[in-house]
């Protein structure tokens, strides 16, 4: 193995011992709806409520059926929304599918939405005018300062187009002056995307999807990705393959996750002061 591990952990405890102190002059709850059963899903809200709790931060988990139609949804966030003893909030994606997502996601009041998910969150936050970053891209920027990488002329691909990792992370990095390929489920070849890149990103949640001949030597290689196999949380990345040719690499679990649900945290507490 030759690529620098990037231990999310670390990262994340550092934000946690951060917010300590000034989370706790602060009354703040997070809400999170959830739709249906996900193995992913519950993994993460597990996470964020632990983190949470670790804080002193309120937490409430909204669950409802898979069968709940639009309008029932969106008047259950609508009221979640106006509670005033919530701080900030979050609908768990994925959602099911005969439901509108955005239009679900528009239902979170912009002052509450800690995930940047909302039209209105997103389009700030393309714009560069938005106090916080979506969690993901708010990791996945502090996985690259700790490469010592300038985004700057970089050829990056993105891999997956998806609104929590792929879409988010390619607007930033645009912003940040790199050259972004973004590849999707209809890009005929993935590697034609990813071989030359000086930077991989990916959130697919596909097993195995990105292997070591599709890695440029001394690339790094950040795994966005999560899927549930036997009960085992693993990335889209062949971490065995990839790292023999990377120069940084994330695992999975442990290298975005953690920081993404310490930055959830960050960016509640920012709302709640009003930014």
């Amino acid at each position: 193995m030759n690529a620098k591990i990037l231990q999310g952990e670390e990262i994340a405890k550092r934000i946690m011992e951060d917010l300590r102190d000034k989370v706790a002059r602060k009354q703040l709850k997070l809400a999170v709806v959830q739709v249906g059963q996900n193995a992913v899903s519950e993994t993460y809200i597990r996470k964020k409520k632990e983190a949470a709790s670790e804080l002193g931060i309120g937490f409430e988990l909204y669950k409802f059926v898979q069968e709940i139609s639009q309008t029932d949804l969106k008047s259950r966030i609508e009221a979640i929304g106006k509670d005033k003893t919530v701080s900030g909030m979050i609908v768990q994606l994925p959602l099911s599918k005969h439901l509108n997502q955005q239009e679900i996601l528009d239902g979170i009041p912009l002052e509450k939405d800690v995930d940047v998910l909302s039209s209105a969150s997103f389009g700030l936050f393309s714009l560069g005018r938005l106090p916080i970053l979506p969690p993901t891209v708010r990791a996945v920027s502090l996985l690259l300062k700790e490469t010592g990488m300038e985004l700057k002329g970089k050829s990056i691909a993105v891999v997956g187009a998806g609104r929590l990792v792929g879409l988010p992370v390619a607007l930033w990095c645009m912003q940040k002056g790199a050259t972004v390929s973004v590849a999707n489920k209809d890009t005929k070849d993935l590697s034609v995307v990813t071989r030359d890149a000086d930077i991989i990103i990916s959130g697919v949640g596909k097993k195995g999807l990105i292997i070591g001949a599709m890695v440029k030597r001394g690339a790094v290689v950040i795994d966005a990705g999560s899927s549930v196999e036997a009960g085992l949380m693993g990335g889209d990345v062949d971490f065995e393959s990839v790292a023999k040719k990377a120069g940084f690499i994330t695992p999975v679990p442990g290298g975005v996750g953690p920081i993404t649900v310490a930055c959830l945290l960050e960016n509640l507490l920012t709302r709640s002061s009003g930014k």
